[in-house]
């Protein structure tokens, strides 16, 4: 049972910090705005890491071949 809330956990870490990033992203190609290379390194890490907790803590299914 604690695999799956680390995975839905996971799930919505991923899906913030991936919604933040691509929020972050059009300043970096507008001239007057300034934009922060640092900042999107972090939430792309943090994007990163939180899908390979997803992978890590996924729901084992179990397939019957029932035929």
């Amino acid at each position: 049972m604690k695999e799956i809330w680390l995975f839905v956990a996971s799930l919505a870490g991923t899906a913030v910090s991936a919604a933040v990033m691509i929020l972050r992203l059009p300043p970096l190609f507008h001239s007057d705005e300034q934009g922060s290379l640092r900042g999107l390194g972090v939430l792309a890490c943090l994007t990163v890491a939180f899908a390979a907790g997803m992978l890590y803590w996924r729901p084992t299914t179990s397939r019957s071949d029932a035929r």
